[in-house]
Parts: C-alpha cells; structure tokens; sequence
C-alpha cells in the first residue's frame, strides 16, 4: 500500500515504513513516518485528535487492503 502525500507531491510505500506516529507541537500535532532510520512529516494537523484520527484511518484502510491512500 501506498501513501499519497498531495502537498509534497511524494509517496510512500508502507512496506518500507517502520513506524507511524503522531507528534504533538506547539500549535497542533504532526503525523510522522519513520523510514529506513530517518522520520518524515507526512501530514499537519490543527490538533492532535486531528492527527490521531488520520492515523487511524490510514491504518484502517491498510488492514482493507485499499492500494493507496490519499493526504
């Protein structure tokens, strides 16, 4: 499965990610990948239930089988 990332006009494949996570900042929360050792924004969020929400979402799909989501 793949991920779309709209704004950076870059995707990534979820075999190569190790990890997703969420990251609380000071004005919202970030949804973050970690690939190959190094970890990459892949989304903004104005809160981080907001973020959480994504990430399971993403999640969800993924465990469908959707062949690429879309953020």
């Amino acid at each position: 499965m793949w991920i779309f990332v709209r704004s950076a006009n870059t995707a990534f494949n979820m075999s190569h990610i190790t990890r997703l996570f969420v990251e609380e900042t000071g004005s919202g929360a970030a949804l973050k990948a970690e690939l190959q050792g190094k970890t990459t924004m892949i989304g903004y969020f104005g809160s981080k239930p907001e973020a959480q929400a994504k990430l399971e979402d993403i999640m969800e799909r993924h465990e469908a089988g959707a062949p690429v989501i879309r953020l």
